[in-house]
């Protein structure tokens, strides 16, 4: 992550998919670590703008941690958070908010309190908070 970190982004991707490709053949397509570097993969796209690849890595991570034995429904929120703020930024409001109320669904059914929805560009967008009683 420290190439992501430091913005050499096609140093990260090409290192990310190597990952990728030995994760997949060593521990399997199912795995955990092969869920986070897809979801590595997706931040490097959403930072560099490339929000198609972005949306491509959540959702194939989101695909994996929803089919596999054991699944987390926190990681499964955290994905929808991701995604939905993928649909942020592209201004697709429906997709949007169908991630975030499924997210903030299993947040509040599956996770500790200090687990919170993160809504990627709230302050850029002018957005408000509101919580229903």
């Amino acid at each position: 992550t420290i190439y992501l970190e430091t913005g050499e982004d096609d140093f990260a991707i090409r290192l990310y998919k190597e990952t990728l490709r030995v994760e997949r053949h060593s521990l399997g397509e199912k795995h955990h670590d092969v869920i986070l570097t897809l979801q590595h993969l997706g931040l490097v796209y959403q930072q560099r703008g490339e929000l198609d690849e972005a949306l491509h890595y959540f959702s194939e991570a989101l695909e994996i941690e929803r089919t596999k034995e054991g699944k987390s429904y926190v990681a499964v929120g955290k994905l929808l958070n991701l995604i939905g703020n993928i649909h942020l930024q592209r201004a697709n409001v429906g997709n949007m908010m169908e991630c975030y109320v499924e997210a903030s669904r299993l947040y509040r059914e599956w996770t500790q309190q200090n687990d919170t929805l993160v809504i990627a560009g709230y302050n850029f967008y002018g957005l408000s908070k509101l919580h229903p009683p």
